[in-house]
């Protein structure tokens, strides 16, 4: 196993929660791959001195990113990063993503649609499982929080934590505890990511207006149904949000594959248009063969 390099310099640690800071730091360059599997992390001794951190602040570090599946420690070996794909839970997903926006825009785009494809997976069966489970006192929670949302179209990130509230109290309603510790995951984004969060909730008067529907999916007892109707509003909405990141994220870059494809086909019919009106250009014989009987009618009538 390989020893960190001296290349990769790590930063001393000046925020307030040094335990935080260190496994913060550490956590970063783990899911970025700065630190690769198999990786052995140097002495605590040397590690310590190059955080400027005491060893227990370090330890109590190290211990937060074991538990996270990200580090272990092996006696008479040290610690080693661990593969976080094999071992680590879904709470990394949020840090992971932030750090790739910055790293590796594409992949960004990339693990962003995995969690819009988990939030539809979420939403799609805490609603139906609500529509078999809820009660009335359920139902006249979601529409408290639905009413309360208007007041907050104008805040996005308001408009967002208010959202996951609602959501919150669709998975209540489904009686599910898994689906609300999932929950919580998603949850972090409004706080962790504001570019995800603005793609998100782009429209926020539209996206409030949506309540009133999902409501009734909830009311109608129809689970089937119910997931079969946001799934599609969700598709729709969450394919229209990943194409304002992909600009916003990738500037003035081709947004993707797809969407080139769509302009190159778009463009297409305006190229052919020319092509179709040349073989009109041959056509002009009938006119000169009509100009042929009128030039020697003019010489008979000469004489």
């Amino acid at each position: 196993m390989d020893v960190l390099p001296n290349a990769e310099a790590i930063e001393p640690v000046t925020r307030a929660s040094a335990v935080d800071a260190v496994a913060e730091q550490l956590r970063a360059r783990i899911l970025s791959g700065s630190m690769v599997p198999g990786a052995k992390l140097p002495p605590e001794r040397d590690l310590a001195l190059q955080l400027k951190v005491n060893r227990l602040t370090l330890r109590a570090a190290l211990a937060r990113l074991e538990a996270l599946g990200l580090v272990a420690t092996q006696h008479g070996v040290g610690t080693v990063v661990r593969d976080f794909r094999q071992h680590g839970g879904i709470e990394s997903l949020p840090r992971l993503i932030a750090v790739l926006r910055q790293r590796d825009p594409r992949a960004y785009i990339a693990h962003v649609r995995d969690v819009f494809e988990l939030r539809r997976t979420i939403a799609t069966e805490a609603v139906a499982l609500a529509a078999e489970r809820h009660t009335d006192e359920d139902l006249a929670r979601l529409h408290a929080l639905a009413e309360a949302q208007l007041d907050r179209t104008g805040d996005v990130f308001a408009f967002a934590r208010g959202d996951v509230e609602f959501a919150r109290a669709v998975v209540r309603a489904g009686r599910n505890l898994a689906l609300e510790l999932l929950l919580n995951t998603v949850a972090r984004f409004p706080d962790e990511d504001p570019v995800l969060t603005r793609a998100m909730y782009l429209r926020p008067i539209a996206q409030q207006k949506m309540y009133g529907p999902l409501i009734a999916l909830v009311s109608s007892r129809a689970a089937h149904e119910a997931r079969t109707n946001l799934r599609e509003a969700l598709d729709k909405l969450d394919e229209h949000s990943l194409r304002w990141i992909e600009r916003e994220v990738l500037g003035d870059e081709p947004p993707s594959n797809s969407a080139v494809e769509s302009q190159k086909h778009s463009k297409t019919p305006a190229r052919r248009a020319p092509e179709a009106r040349r073989p009109s250009a041959p056509k002009r014989p009938s006119t000169a063969a009509a100009s042929k009987p009128a030039a020697p009618a003019r010489k008979r009538k000469t004489p």
